[in-house]
């Protein structure tokens, strides 16, 4: 591996009146007079007012990306919604700079300095004209903060050249920012390569659940661990190029707005160039300065076949304090499952926990592998409210809450967060206006009170309560808060295959006793429910696989599942199922020439090179061919829509 040098925590602050505290405060002095006084004599632009001009002047344009997970749509069983991994990572960092637009140079303004060019929100005009699609309008000096989004959904020839003609050539980033999870990181990798050879001196950071997997800081010896198949690690091995500058695993918030500050306070003034190095020495040399920063996450940087790593270990992020995801960015997904009168809704993800507390071995989301269980929690509730009121205003018709788990699995707040939503939707309801005022927020009446949503479960939560009367209860209570759907995952049927599986935690009962228990608690609540149903895991074999996809087949019939999602087990870095399965070497996340092609492209992220030692390609095929047959139309098979190049 490369030499690592890790630096300083940010976990104190440096007195104001020290030396080194008093050399910065005058160099960003001298930068501000700099900048003031290119400002004045920068040639204005006619078209644009003083404010936008001096924005305009002291900003650089910034572009984020979503890696896709695949190269077509054809056939492809998937729902990406919108991305709210990367708007989650991108909220503080886009607040900050919207507050520093707000404040210009003055006091109070969170950048006194070069500011990356997050400064307008996209208005509610905006929002209610986007398209579903993931590309956006690229055109103009001051686009707002949803349009500095490339969500390209698949990854390929065409999409490559619209990317550089009609994405970089007109936005010429400065700093482009990668969300991209494991399945999507030989993309990300192409998306690098190709902005490197446009921009070869575009700053380039990678982050996402890729790197949260494969870059660890291992406290007790001190030292930042690269699994195998990480980024660096392939750059080490020459396997892939060395072009990445920065890559942030972890609790990314903070520490995404720490790297944007950094990268302006190293930035040349006149040409808004930077190089690593400056970086480096930014984050090395006033690390004090720039303060405490919240959350547990490792920024790291490659500079000149050194790789220099920074550890946050500040206090702990309340995700109820964090700005919204959809502040900064539009409700563009719609989910089938939501409708009314025939039209699919246009439906809003929502985040309450970050984390699953179950912690089943072939999964990346449990809380033992993204390393800590973060909650709106209890007190959280009335953020939660607020934020859901805040949705309908961007136009959202539904909301499906995203967590593995909805709250973490506490029935408790569950409860009181229906009844606390069902006391709103009751305000708007007794009052007859079409509009209706709610947290200082104008919307609308009728999109409060029909707004439905849905929700994650496990089968154990639901069926192995000790009170037996206690999951029927919660589901009718979610039933009279608008909850008209849940998605729980049932994984195989075959009781050999879910001994193992960590959710499967009452073993007293059979495991199909507890999903049809759990089925008809859903059922008898009027909630429809999908799952996912997950072949390859320890076990399986071909028996198992007809066992399931039978029995599976069985509760189609019954209407106690009105949709089932077939999956392939796909080894993700950092599982104990991929330790288990010694696939550590062996899984191939970089190479460019592994697409997704049939039987593969027909299960989400399923790639040759990364699926379960106990499924070869004739087997996948049937699973394929058998789900098709008899799972008919309640097989998950619809379709994203196709990337369109005539962005709104």
């Amino acid at each position: 591996m490369f030499d690592v040098v890790i630096h300083r925590q940010y976990d104190a602050v440096l007195p104001a009146n020290s030396d080194l505290s008093v050399q910065i405060k005058n160099t960003l002095l001298e930068r501000q007079i700099a900048l003031q006084a290119r400002l004045e004599t920068r040639q204005p632009d006619a078209e644009l007012t003083e404010e936008e001009n001096r924005w305009l002047g002291r900003s650089y344009p910034v572009l984020a990306i979503l890696a896709p997970v695949m190269s077509t749509h054809e056939e492809k069983i998937e729902f990406p919604g919108d991305p709210m991994c990367l708007y989650g990572a991108l909220s503080v960092a886009v607040d900050q700079a919207v507050k520093a637009r707000k404040f210009g140079l003055g006091a109070g303004s969170p950048y006194n300095d070069l500011c990356p060019r997050w400064g307008e929100y996209p208005s509610l005009e905006y929002r209610q004209t986007v398209s579903e699609g993931g590309i956006r309008h690229y055109d103009g000096q001051l686009l707002n903060t949803d349009q500095t989004v490339f969500d390209p959904r698949v990854w390929n020839g065409r999409i490559r050249e619209y990317f550089v003609n009609s994405v970089l050539m007109k936005i010429k980033p400065k700093v482009v920012l990668i969300s991209a999870v494991s399945p999507a990181h030989r993309y990300a990798l192409d998306i690098i390569r190709t902005t490197r050879r446009v921009l070869p001196d575009c700053i380039i950071v990678l982050g996402g659940r890729h790197t949260d997997e494969t870059i660890h800081y291992d406290a007790e010896t001190g030292q930042v661990k690269f699994a195998p198949t990480g980024t660096f690690s392939k750059m080490y091995e020459s396997d892939v190029e060395q072009m990445l500058d920065f890559a942030i695993a972890g609790q990314g918030y903070y520490a995404l707005d720490l790297l944007m500050k950094a990268i302006s306070f190293a930035m040349d003034i006149g040409t808004k160039s930077v190089q690593v190095s400056d970086v480096v020495r930014i984050l090395s040399d006033f690390s004090s300065v720039l303060g405490q920063v919240p959350g547990h996450a490792l920024i790291a940087a490659m500079d000149k076949n050194q790789i220099h790593a920074w550890v946050v270990t500040g206090p702990k992020i309340n995700l109820q304090e964090l700005p919204s995801p959809y502040r900064a960015f539009a409700v563009r997904a719609s989910f089938p499952i939501f409708e009314r009168g025939g039209r699919i809704l246009r439906t809003a993800h929502f985040m309450v926990t970050n984390a699953c507390p179950y912690h089943c071995f072939f999964c990346s989301e449990g809380a033992t592998v993204v390393g800590m269980f973060l909650s709106f929690g209890g007190e959280g509730i009335h953020n939660a409210i607020e934020r859901m009121v805040e949705y309908v205003e961007y136009g959202a018709e539904s909301i499906f809450f995203d967590d593995s788990v909805f709250w973490g699995g506490n029935v408790g707040i569950i409860v009181n967060f229906c009844r606390a939503w069902m006391k709103v939707r009751k305000m708007a309801e007794e009052i007859g206006t079409p509009q209706v005022v709610l947290f200082g927020r104008t919307v609308d009446r009728e999109k409060v009170v029909n707004l439905q949503w849905g929700a994650q479960f496990t089968v154990d939560l639901l069926a192995s309560r000790h009170n037996p009367d206690e999951a029927g209860f919660m589901l009718e209570t979610m039933k009279a808060a608008g909850c008209t759907y849940i998605y729980i995952g049932i994984e195989s049927m075959a009781e050999t295959v879910i001994a193992s599986v960590h959710k499967n935690m009452n073993k007293k009962e059979r495991w199909e006793v507890r999903v049809r228990r759990a089925l008809g608690l859903a059922r008898q609540a009027g909630i429809r429910v999908g799952s996912s149903v997950l072949f390859g895991l320890e076990g399986e074999t071909p028996e198992t696989i007809s066992e399931t996809i039978s029995k599976v087949d069985e509760l189609l019939a019954e209407d106690l599942l009105s949709i089932a999602s077939p999956n392939i087990l796909t080894y993700h870095p950092n599982t104990e199922i991929t330790r288990l399965h010694q696939m550590e070497e062996k899984l191939d996340y970089h190479s460019a020439n592994l697409d997704n092609r049939p039987p593969y492209s027909y299960f989400e992220e399923a790639f040759p090179a990364v699926v379960s030692k106990h499924l070869d390609e004739e087997t996948i095929w049937n699973i394929h061919r058998q789900t098709q047959e008899l799972w008919g139309k309640k097989r998950n098979l619809t379709p994203m829509p196709p990337t369109e190049f005539d962005a709104e």
